[in-house]
């Protein structure tokens, strides 16, 4: 990270990243379509992690192992927010990521603590001022680094060593879709005219 300059290897891998980064962005229509995707994506991504927010705040219940993964859990919470106005902005797909974050859970992790360490450790008006002054600065670093090439460069470099992906949003995603099947859709309802017609 402290090098001048990439090397011939680390842009060519970077050619990668950037034409990988565009077929993402050509698999997605262009005009209204693309825009409703998007919106649609937006909405879908607001609704899983408030559903995540709440599978957080259950987890303080469970006694024992329950404040140690209520701490986990708010570390993604909060590494996943900081990050996710990159990914915005650099227009990567809902799936995308998903799958990124899970990939790399534990840099997540350790990414999203500092912030959750204010809250654990002080009174809660100490802690969420700490948090008030930690969380945008953590904005700034998640938004002005590039830390998907330096996490894939380092996951190359240590190929042996992979922790494997954790499925972070299964619970949230599963009760997400629970709920969102009691409503019937659109195209259901206009099946269901046709069959009756």
């Amino acid at each position: 990270m402290g090098r001048a300059g990439p090397s011939t290897v680390e842009s060519l891998k970077q050619n990668d990243t950037v034409t990988s980064d565009s077929k993402v962005h050509a698999a997605r229509p262009a005009g209204l379509g693309g825009i409703m995707i998007g919106i649609g994506e937006q909405v879908y991504s607001l609704l899983l992690l408030t559903f995540f927010f709440f599978e957080v705040y259950a987890t303080g219940f469970i006694p024992y192992i329950g404040k140690a993964l209520n701490f986990v859990l708010l570390s993604w919470m909060y590494a996943y927010y900081c990050f996710e106005y990159k990914w915005n902005f650099t227009e990567w797909g809902l799936e995308k990521r998903l799958d990124f974050f899970e990939t790399n859970w534990a840099f997540f992790a350790g990414f999203g603590s500092p912030c959750v360490l204010a809250i654990f450790f002080f009174s809660p008006l100490v802690g969420y001022g700490f948090m008030a002054v930690l969380f945008p600065l953590f904005v700034l670093t998640a938004t002005g680094t590039e830390a998907e090439q330096v996490i894939s460069t380092q996951r190359r470099r240590f190929t042996g060593a992979q922790l494997g992906k954790v499925p972070v949003f299964y619970a949230a995603d599963t009760l997400l879709m629970r709920v969102l099947s009691l409503f019937p859709s659109e195209s259901r309802e206009q099946t269901q005219d046709n069959k009756t017609l």
